[in-house]
């Protein structure tokens, strides 16, 4: 049997071509005496060498590019050693595995399929009981959560409407990620998964990912009396390109063993390190997670239970025993996301003071991977503030915005900038009291706005944490974002150093004169001697049609008709999509929090009707009631609007 060698680019004349003959020779006599289909292939999908039973089945360029979608194939195997591969050809239906293998200057990527049924029935066996596994750990911890917020919500007396609605809406997080987590065991136990399993790479935001990782696992440090930390370097958002499923298992694994085993505080730091590709046509990203415990570290036998199911060998400075026991559950799904992502582990003590020479207090982990930078898929940027009186004027002023809706937290950050502001944006509080400790954001901060119903801490617990529970505490002013204003919040709000509160949706117009309004009266020390109260941020009643004519003109006024147009039609886009889901799934668990996020998105950006259809169900759901009325009213609302954004483009 002969195989022949089909160079796919020039390779540099010299050493290095003969040193990676024994290799490629090597391979090429595996490849002859397999029985299985096998071939070499480059990363465009040119074959390289390949056995008769591979030429038989007609295994060429066009078809491992049409069949197998060679090009993310070949990224996961360069990424993780290997992957899983399925190929559907006619009746067959085949299994087996893509590994990558270095030839010097260039990569290649073997391709080796299953023998018979029999033995790709076993293959596709072993990988959904890897996967079953896999998903059924990383349920543990929504659950647990939910269990925690639910009990905390049974046992607490709650004071606020804000916090109840903070729980409630921790119940509904955590209820998405159970059942996401649900879809993909069934998925697996109905094997509408294939043997690769294959996920796309996808763009997306890592920081928002970390950022929802904690909503999750906050409320299980909250009932162990666990004080989360976080800090991002660059503390901004970062867009990435890879397989954001693995990220997820990852982030979760490390941060909920940490917040179950490792003492009373837990620092979490996200560093994003920029790290140009050798071929210098892509840039990558060195992202790393550093979490910090107080756990008192971690014996040498389970550091190195640890290391031998990451496949990484360290020196522990003693001997010790082997141990029989096989690595748990939580240490294999942690693996199998390091070798997805092409990542590594390190771990080491924490000392007392930083000090080498100090007690152990802890443990130091750091997990390292490299992912694509993404395309940021951020809203349209708003033009400076020109218009209207001068006391709208933001320039020169440094505001910390605390929001946990990640369109919410973009749209107020827009309205700030384009007034002239410098705006520090953080999704919860555990981030917001890790700006504050930064002495290049106090030096230049003048202010802070917050949402009260954040998740892990209230926008009044964040408030008396940054007054009393930092290195150095805020005394400037604080001003309070809430859709539940009452005298309770107000209240409570005052009592906890809150300068001012004002009803969401809040007017660009509002919130600037509200801000001047509150810097004003802290420099005249006025601040002490006026009780906070609410601060209407309604419109006025607008004439009938499909927009609202005073918050689309402003709009317009901050953003200009295109990134008006954008921010509209993301909120119409939002809306049409709970519409789809009504339509074929009727009411599901998620429905009130959709149908609120919508109807949010919809009141700031002017979409009158489908406000009001959008209203219409959630009234209906409300009262337990037929909501066909109000779907045919949204569905309306929906296409009239769509066609005012046409001629308003």
């Amino acid at each position: 049997m002969k195989t022949r060698m089909i160079s796919d680019t020039p390779r540099p004349s010299g050493k290095p071509e003969f040193s990676m003959r024994p290799v490629i020779q090597t391979i090429a006599r595996m490849i002859a005496t397999d029985r299985r289909p096998s071939l070499l292939a480059s990363d465009s999908g040119k074959v390289l060498l390949a056995n008769p039973p591979a030429q038989r089945l007609g295994l060429n360029q066009a078809t491992l590019r049409e069949k197998l979608d060679w090009t993310t194939l070949c990224t996961q195997a360069h990424r993780a050693g290997s992957t899983a591969a399925s190929l559907s050809l006619g009746t067959m239906e085949l299994e087996g595995e893509v590994v990558h293998i270095s030839l010097g200057a260039r990569d290649g990527y073997l391709l080796r399929l299953a023998e018979n049924d029999h033995e790709a029935s076993w293959l596709r066996n072993r990988s959904r009981s890897a996967t079953l596994l896999r998903v059924a750990h990383d349920l543990r911890t929504p659950i647990q959560s939910l269990l925690a917020t639910a009990e905390k919500m049974i046992e607490t007396e709650h004071a606020t409407e804000a916090e109840r609605k903070r729980d409630r809406d921790q119940l509904r997080h955590s209820s998405e990620v159970a059942l996401d987590h649900i879809s993909n065991v069934l998925g697996v136990i109905r094997g509408d998964q294939s043997l690769a399993g294959i996920r796309p790479d996808e763009t997306f935001n890592i920081t928002e990912e970390l950022r929802s990782m904690l909503v999750v696992i906050g409320p299980i440090a909250r009932q162990r009396d666990v004080e989360l930390k976080l800090r991002l370097d660059p503390h901004e958002d970062i867009w990435v390109h890879g397989p954001v499923q693995f990220v997820r298992a990852l982030f979760q694994n490390v941060i909920d063993n940490a917040a179950k085993h490792g003492g009373s505080e837990v620092e979490i730091i996200l560093t994003c390190r920029a790290l140009p590709s050798a071929d210098g046509t892509q840039d990558s990203l060195r992202i790393s997670l550093v979490v910090k415990d107080l756990g008192g570290g971690l014996p040498d036998d389970q550091k190195a239970r640890l290391y031998e199911a990451l496949g990484q060998t360290r020196s522990l400075g003693r001997a010790t025993a082997p141990r029989p026991d096989r690595p748990s559950a939580g240490l294999n799904v942690l693996a199998h996301a390091l070798r997805q992502l092409g990542g590594k582990l390190d771990l080491e003590d924490r000392h007392a003071g930083d000090d080498p020479a100090g007690a152990v207090i802890g443990t130091v982990i750091e997990v390292t991977i490299p992912l694509l930078q993404g395309k940021e898929t951020s809203p349209p940027e708003a033009t400076a503030y020109h218009g209207g009186a001068p006391e709208g004027d933001l320039s020169g002023i440094g505001i910390i915005l605390v929001e946990d809706s990640p369109s919410s937290r973009d749209w107020i950050g827009q309205v700030l900038r384009s007034a002239g502001a410098r705006v520090w944006a953080a999704g919860n509080g555990a981030e917001a009291l890790s700006l504050l400790d930064s002495p290049d954001v106090r030096d230049r901060l003048n202010l802070i706005i917050t949402d009260m119903t954040l998740p892990y801490m209230t926008g009044v617990e964040f408030a008396h944490r940054a007054r009393n529970a930092i290195s150095t505490p805020w005394t400037g002013p604080i001003i309070a974002l809430t859709a539940h204003v009452g005298q309770k919040i107000v209240d409570a709000c005052h009592a906890g150093g809150i300068e001012k509160v004002i009803e969401k949706p809040v007017r660009p117009a509002i919130l600037r004169e509200v801000i001047l309004n509150v810097l004003d009266s802290t420099r005249a020390d006025d601040a002490a001697a006026a009780p906070a109260a609410p601060t209407p941020a309604s419109a006025p009643q607008a004439p009938p049609g499909p927009l609202n004519s005073y918050v689309v003109n402003d709009l317009l006024e901050q953003f200009g008709k295109s990134g008006a147009i954008s921010f509209m039609q993301r909120a119409l886009n939002e809306a049409s999509d709970v519409l789809s889901r009504l339509r074929d799934d009727g009411i599901g668990q998620d429905t009130g929090r959709m149908l609120h996020a919508a109807t949010g998105a919809c009141t700031l950006t002017g979409l009158a009707t489908v406000e009001k259809g959008l209203r219409a169900v959630e009234l209906a759901l409300e009262s337990q009631q037929s909501i066909e009325p109000g779907v045919h009213q949204l569905e309306a609302a929906v296409q009239e609007t769509q066609h005012a954004l046409e001629r308003l483009d």
